[in-house]
């Protein structure tokens, strides 16, 4: 293929796609570390003071009942590890004909067991906005076929900037030190755009794809009516707290929890969503009434999550390598925007000097 051809063909997808790459970098180390950055954003809201153990999921239910017994609790989000400081978030609603509504998020104070705000999910901020928008989700179907061609139209970049440089090797040396920079930048961001692009359009084919075949953990523990008036009123709901222990028995020792939902009338089991440090998903859904263990899924599929679906997470945040490679990927995101505005300042020099 002709050097020149391929020059022009990087050097346009570069300018048009420039913008996307660098929104999804941002966007994806905002949801990457949202829970830091809702504390420094908005500590009022979300930051709490660690005064001994976090309330247990019993402890939460019988606060809430108290506090607010109108108000139908979907999930909790649970912090990870690393940020103990932030306050639980409360998903729900308070609509008694949609029990499963959550609409309605709750900050929770985990250690004072108080309310700490609520507002509706449209208005969790600009933290929350950018998490959802870096998935494109909220665009529907048609951000999926957006973001999957602009995501292989970034893969296409990369590898004609690797050609060009294998290409151009020998030349190199004589270079202005501008687009040697360029060049080296753009080795080093090439494999992160192409690991991301591919894994990331993986990430929202397989979630339509299994969104259609209703294959989440979740939406499946929380079908309406599925608990009969009989059975409901002659068992008792075992405690949400003896239901989390009998997940949590069922995992390694390094899985923690993630998110969780409570058993009631009107759904009949306990769910639990553990993620590992590598950010390996297993879902534990519990029976409400027997306590007994209903299954462990993993990457939240009720089937097919092993293997290919429980690796994109990982890959994709670049935690399959641990901390060093949650570390890289952020360091090479950093690298991939130095990389577009270099090759953005040897356009305008180049249209400088021929202007001269």
């Amino acid at each position: 293929m002709n050097v020149r051809t391929v020059k022009f063909v990087h050097r346009w997808l570069a300018f048009i796609l420039g913008i996307f790459v660098v929104f999804q970098i941002i966007s994806g180390s905002i949801a990457a570390e949202s829970r830091l950055l809702m504390q420094w954003f908005y500590p009022e809201k979300y930051q709490v003071q660690v005064t001994g153990r976090p309330a247990t999921p019993a402890q939460i239910q019988s606060t809430m009942r108290s506090l607010a017994p109108d108000f139908n609790i979907a999930h909790v989000m649970v912090p990870p590890p690393g940020r103990v400081d932030t306050a639980y978030i409360l998903m729900g609603g308070r609509n008694p004909d949609n029990l499963h509504e959550s609409k309605t998020m709750v900050d929770f104070d985990q250690y004072r067991q108080r309310v700490i705000s609520e507002h509706p999910l449209v208005e969790s901020g600009w933290v929350g906005a950018m998490t959802v928008l870096h998935r494109w989700i909220v665009f529907g179907k048609s951000g999926f076929y957006v973001v999957s061609v602009l995501g292989l139209a970034t893969v296409l970049m990369s590898l004609s900037g690797c050609y060009l440089y294998v290409q151009t090797r020998k030349t190199a040396r004589q270079l202005p030190l501008i687009n040697r920079c360029h060049r080296t930048l753009g080795v080093m961001a090439s494999l992160f755009l192409i690991v991301t692009s591919t894994s990331g359009i993986a990430m929202s084919a397989v979630y339509w794809g299994d969104r259609e075949e209703n294959l989440s953990v979740f939406a499946n523990t929380m079908k309406p009516g599925a608990v009969s008036t009989q059975t409901a009123h002659s068992h008792t709901l075992i405690d949400p707290d003896a239901a989390f222990d009998i997940a949590q028995a069922t995992l390694p020792s390094d899985y923690y929890l993630s998110a969780y939902s409570y058993a009631s009338s009107h759904s009949p089991n306990y769910w639990f969503a553990f993620f590992d440090p590598r950010l390996f998903r297993q879902d534990v859904v519990i029976d409400g009434f027997t306590g007994e263990v209903k299954g462990v899924y993993a990457a939240g599929k009720t089937e097919r999550g092993d293997g290919f679906r429980n690796l994109l997470l990982p890959i994709h945040s670049g935690k399959y390598f641990g901390f060093l490679g949650g570390f890289l990927m952020t360091f090479f995101g950093f690298i991939s925007v130095l990389w577009l505005l270099s090759g953005i300042a040897m356009y305008i020099r180049s249209k400088r000097i021929s202007l001269a």
